[in-house]
């Protein structure tokens, strides 16, 4: 259900099932033996194909590289490389899939079943290279992902990675500094460097400190702010309109711009009348957007979707959404426990994992449920199986079984470099 003018049309239920024994994609080649003329010509002229490619998603022109040293050499060029991310970082279509993090394992589901097989075999890549380290940090930003490698002597290494090419590069972070996040800050349309912006604990002061490391200049810059808001959700910052931004369950929401290394005010949203918290299930950036999602009650399965407006003023409703004709077709979201703990009192069993929206206003909710995953079009409702949950890749709790929030992180297809 959609506020304002928008109408919402008839539910209707696409099932496309995904497992990890999905059939492979079939490729098919058509080579022509007669060349045309105005082929040739195209071959031959680097000014055509640089705009044929630049139209063209990475994974292709990837395998494209093989084709000849010719174009070999133009897609991988930094200039090729640097206009192709800087083009197509903000299409409609950029988001390929989501990243869904179950510590210590980690899961894929594709939005588009053409990008399924690839992505999958670069994050393959990603486990050998770690070995026995366990995954403890994990933030995205526009095709680049930060992640923290804790060994067994309980050191913690850090790395950018670039999953659509397979290159990383290693970020040293000072011994002084008990890391408790790192967040990627990256605007392919404003230059082909990004930051990394760390939250870290004082010790000494008991409070959270907060600094950037360049990759460009291989530095990091202190930030004379700092916060004493241990309810911080540092883990989850977004970065928006050249700042990262943090959420507070209890307190005031955060927001620090990476050029001055200085707080800017950002609005929270209140606290509900008989509540010592609020009950955020989503926070995130989404078609040049600033976006949450709180329940406000346990028994609440109608939600606002909120945005923040661009000045910072305020935060205002987007869509108004209704999930109870989601309970007709998934009766297993209904919590069937007889005796639930006195401090249960959850009657659904659902979780938000991710709001997309594009620049075309197009709106869909990721959402998880006992054993599902869905994905819901805020406009025309229709409903898409994404993925069937097996029961070893997921916790298993009252009312049934489904990732948390905030487990959910979204990739993008990037040539750019780390």
């Amino acid at each position: 259900m959609v506020s304002g003018d928008c109408i919402t049309n008839p539910i209707r239920l696409t099932l496309t099932h995904r497992r990890s024994n999905n059939k492979q994609l079939k490729h098919h080649l058509s080579v022509c033996s007669d060349i045309s003329p105005s082929s040739e010509q195209i071959a031959g002229s680097e000014n055509l194909l640089t705009e044929i490619f630049l139209r063209l998603p990475p994974k292709s022109l990837l395998r494209f590289q093989c084709v000849s040293k010719h174009w070999l050499s133009l897609i991988s060029s930094t200039y090729f490389r640097r206009l192709h991310t800087r083009r197509n970082s903000t299409s409609s279509a950029s988001t390929v899939g989501v990243f869904l993090s179950r510590h210590p394992n980690y899961d894929f589901i594709s939005l588009h079943e053409d990008h399924l097989s690839s992505v999958g075999r670069i994050f393959e890549r990603l486990s050998d290279s770690r070995g026995s380290k366990v995954l403890c940090n994990i933030n995205s930003c526009n095709g680049l992902l930060c992640l923290g490698f804790k060994s067994d002597d309980s050191k913690t290494e850090f790395y950018v990675y670039n999953l659509t090419t397979g290159h990383h590069r290693f970020i040293p972070v000072p011994e002084t500094m008990v890391v408790k996040s790192m967040n990627l800050a990256f605007d392919p349309t404003k230059s082909e460097d990004y930051d990394v912006v760390c939250v870290w604990s004082s010790v000494s002061e008991n409070r959270l400190c907060f600094s950037v490391y360049s990759c460009d200049s291989g530095i990091w810059r202190h930030s004379n702010e700092h916060c004493n808001d241990v309810d911080l959700c540092c883990y989850r910052g977004v970065f928006w309109k050249g700042a990262i931004h943090w959420f507070s369950q209890t307190g005031p929401f955060l927001c620090l711009e990476i050029d001055s290394c200085k707080f800017k005010s950002m609005p929270s949203t209140q606290i509900p009348e008989g509540q010592w918290y609020r009950n955020i299930e989503y926070f995130g950036e989404s078609g040049g957007h600033l976006h949450l999602i709180e329940i406000h009650k346990p028994q609440d399965i109608e939600f606002n979707v909120l945005e923040l407006k661009s000045d910072y003023s305020s935060w205002f409703v987007k869509y108004r959404v209704n999930l109870e004709f989601l309970t007709n077709l998934y009766p297993v979201m209904v919590n069937q426990e007889l005796y639930p703990p006195e401090d249960y009192d959850f009657p659904y069993a659902f979780t938000t994992l991710c709001f997309l929206a594009d620049e075309e206003d197009k709106a869909m909710l990721l959402i998880s449920l006992p054993g599902k995953i869905v994905l819901y079009d805020v406009h025309n409702g229709i409903v898409k199986e994404l993925a069937d949950i097996q029961p070893d890749s997921f916790r298993n709790f009252i009312g049934g079984a489904r990732y948390d929030c905030f487990d959910a992180y979204t990739h993008v297809e990037t040539l750019a470099f780390v």
